[in-house]
């Protein structure tokens, strides 16, 4: 029966009315459930996302502290700490914006011209600052691979005075990427008849823009420089290096027995190497379904104004878990820096006890009697 009906809707139908039904169904359901999704989620992302960023604020200074004492002092850690100023960047600017945007000023129709000018600021400084977090990422899955893969010259890899002029032309990098972006976003302003008042609208590169060269440029350099290509070669990398642990530890078992030494030094580069990798992962999970998107972005019409737009909040909420999951990271893999954090935790600790006690001592102590004057 249902075969009869499926040919007789094909006779009486045209094949246009089809793909015009499923067009139409396709676009509501996309419309339709992501707004209602984005709309109940937009109610706590502000909370959430305060909350998220006050933790990472927080605990990314610690790793920067941490990373950076002396016998913590490495290529890798150098570039962790390269990491964790750049995510310390992005939320230290993301709470202002959660704050007004979402809380105090939720009809971002009427806009004062600081808070957009502090807008357009925030855009560009967090793309430059995730962007380099991502290529940092990247840099540090390359020398990880290169260090542990077996060769006959020995492990190899830079010091912390040579990766030091790395993290700066990573940063500069992203610096010149976001140019484009920075030279298409603008404020225009909006007079309004009725009060009088000028309102400021904040003007974005958008897709599909026909005829604007410097859209078109600004879409292709940042999501293929800035998505694609980094997410690609730290999936490349990633796959080598745990390739390469897997060898190693094959290789391991094999010799297992036939001489001990170098062991702890085989067992603390491979808990390095696994860290790393747990690294890469939260990269690819935070990243990948942003690539996707971007990918429908282009080969999908209206994809961009439809979903994309209002896919931000998650999109944010992923890149934001990324950028305060570190510290947990560390914590649970490295013991050097469990002890280096305990260390400073105890010398901090006995500082403040040593501040507190000896102002105590000061405000305890009597006082001398003072004399009295005496007329001349």
């Amino acid at each position: 029966m249902l075969v009869h009906i499926s040919r007789l809707q094909r006779v009486l139908l045209p094949p246009t009315f089809f793909l015009r039904v499923r067009v139409d169904a396709c676009l509501f359901i996309k419309q339709f459930f992501v707004w209602q999704v984005q709309q109940n989620y937009k109610k706590a992302h502000a909370y959430l996302s305060l909350v998220i960023c006050t933790y990472g604020v927080i605990t990314n200074i610690i790793n920067i502290v941490v990373l950076t004492k002396p016998k913590m002092r490495n290529s890798i850690n150098c570039i962790l700490t390269g990491v964790a100023v750049a995510d310390t960047i992005t939320m230290t600017s993301y709470i202002p914006f959660a704050y007004f945007y979402y809380l105090m000023n939720p009809d971002t129709r009427i806009v004062s011209l600081p808070w957009n000018t502090f807008l357009a600021v925030h855009m560009n400084l967090t793309l430059i600052s995730h962007t380099s977090s991502i290529w940092l990422g990247v840099i540090m899955a390359a020398m990880r691979y290169f260090f542990v893969r077996p060769t006959t010259r020995g492990a190899q890899t830079l010091d912390c005075r040579s990766t030091l002029p790395v993290i700066l032309i990573t940063f500069l990098g992203a610096v010149l990427l976001i140019i484009p972006n920075c030279l298409a976003t603008g404020l225009e302003p909006c007079y309004n008849n009725a009060t009088g008042l000028v309102n400021w609208h904040l003007s974005l590169p958008s897709f599909g823009q026909g005829g604007n060269t410097l859209h078109t440029i600004t879409f292709f350099i940042y999501p293929v420089a800035g998505k694609i290509v980094p997410c690609t070669l730290i999936s490349i990398f990633g796959g080598l290096l745990l390739h390469t642990l897997r060898e190693t530890d094959k290789r391991s078992r094999r010799l297992k027995g036939e001489s001990s030494s170098g062991n702890n030094g085989h067992s603390q580069t491979r808990r390095t190497t696994i860290m790393l990798l747990a690294i890469i992962a939260l990269y690819l999970i935070s990243e990948i379904p942003q690539s996707i998107l971007v990918l429908l972005c282009i080969f999908v019409q209206d994809f961009f104004t439809d979903v994309y737009g209002l896919l931000g909040d998650f999109i944010d909420l992923l890149t934001l878990l990324n950028t305060a999951f570190n510290f947990i990271t560390y914590i649970a893999m490295s013991s050097q820096f469990r002890n280096t954090l305990v260390e400073v935790s105890l010398a901090w600790a006995n500082t403040l006890l040593c501040q507190t006690w000896s102002s105590n001592s000061v405000s305890s102590s009597p006082k001398s009697p003072k004399s009295k004057p005496t007329a001349v």
